[in-house]
């Protein structure tokens, strides 16, 4: 499964403008390389909160995207929120509006 997000404002990779970004899913190698994009930090009443690690994101980005990090920093505030709610959206977290099965063509559930 793949996500493809349509950037609000174009960015430039390899030389190239770009106006849609796809983010391949996690590998357990990415995991283990990277880490986790999120930190659970215990909250009131036995909750917990979310804690986003921004930088950890940008590096998924540039493995899931195939893009390098410069043009991960190009990204403006919107589309860099929706990358982390892709991203958030493969480990389980998210609202999994942005997600798209590029295999089945079904909703996701």
């Amino acid at each position: 499964m793949s996500v493809t997000l349509q950037l609000t404002e174009p960015i430039t990779a390899h030389g190239k403008e770009i106006a849609e970004l796809t983010l391949r899913e996690p590998l357990t190698k990415d995991y283990r390389e990277i880490g986790s994009p999120y930190l659970l930090l215990p909250g009131d009443n036995e909750q917990f909160a979310v804690d986003i690690r921004t930088s950890v994101v940008a590096k998924y980005i540039v493995r899931l995207g195939g893009i390098p990090l410069s043009s991960v920093d190009q990204l403006c505030m919107n589309d860099f929120n929706a990358c982390i709610k892709a991203i958030m959206g493969f480990f389980g977290e998210g609202d999994g509006m942005t997600e798209s099965n590029d295999s089945q063509n079904e909703p996701s559930t």
